[in-house]
């Protein structure tokens, strides 16, 4: 059942097909590469705006971001359920697979047969270049500007400034984007929360106190989607109310891809072991 939601659910997004032959195993991983593993094996509570691909160590995954009812761009992001923030680790497929062939040179110490063959296979044509960038920069992410496919476009993951930044990504380790952006920015996005202290007047949803449920139902009654959609991903919620708020958004919106991921976080809820848990 899972499978068959996230493939129509990958489908409706138009998710690269590099990425979905990674999902499907039709382009195989190395063995050491053990934190890209199916999201079938396991269900970990997480927020609606989270499509999960892959599934991490220690409660966590990668995937990507997908809001609706406001202008925000889908991008690739790491969840760890411990911190309970997600963070933007490649804004586009080319990005997310240079960070699993850099892994793997780190890894074997040289451009082995076997990268060149899964850099071939994911038409990454710059797999000497990421060589070039291990043997004068190791991995770190500091210099991820001279890294190809990541130069003047970087993550902000990566960034300790919002210079040079070209995403809406609300938040990274270190900084806060601009107010514009807290208008269209979930809580569960923000890392470390004490910088929303910055922000003067924020939205009651961008607290991390009101009650989830009751917010929502205040922003759904008077039509406002986008906050009843933002308060839905931070917040205070029981995943039983989460579940709640999904299908009354799919009754109110009609729209299919609305409906794919609803119904795909509904499903994976359901048969998880956290049925009466905590978002």
């Amino acid at each position: 059942m899972e499978v068959l939601h996230l493939m129509n659910l990958l489908e409706k997004l138009n998710v690269d097909n590099r990425i979905i032959k990674l999902i499907k195993k039709e382009v195989s991983l190395p063995n050491y590469i053990d934190d890209l593993n199916s999201v079938s094996d396991y269900w970990y509570p997480h927020p609606p705006c989270l499509i999960p691909l892959f599934l991490g160590h220690g409660a966590s995954y990668k995937g990507i971001v997908n809001h609706f009812f406001c202008d925000r761009e889908n991008t690739y992001v790491e969840y760890f359920l411990e911190s309970g923030y997600l963070s933007e680790i490649a804004r586009n497929a080319d990005q997310f697979l240079t960070l699993i062939a850099l892994r793997m040179i780190i890894t074997k110490d040289e451009l082995t047969d076997e990268i060149i063959e899964f850099c071939k296979l994911n038409n990454l044509k710059e797999y000497k270049a990421i060589d070039e960038f291990v043997v004068d920069y190791g991995d770190d992410p500091e210099e991820f500007d001279h890294l190809v496919y990541f130069k003047g476009n970087r993550p902000f993951k990566y960034l300790k400034n919002i210079d040079g930044y070209h995403g809406d990504f609300p938040s990274s380790l270190f900084i806060l984007n601009t107010k514009k952006h807290m208008q269209n920015a979930a809580f569960k996005e923000i890392a470390p929360v004490e910088l929303l202290n910055q922000v003067e007047g924020k939205a009651p949803w961008l607290t991390g106190k009101e009650s989830g449920k009751e917010l929502f139902q205040n922003y759904f009654n008077n039509n406002q989607l986008k906050e009843a959609w933002l308060t839905l991903n931070g917040g205070v919620w029981l995943l039983s109310d989460v579940a709640d708020a999904l299908e009354q958004l799919k009754l109110k919106t009609k729209d299919e891809l609305f409906t794919a991921v609803a119904d795909h976080w509904i499903a994976g809820w359901k048969n998880s072991k956290f049925l009466d848990g905590n978002l």
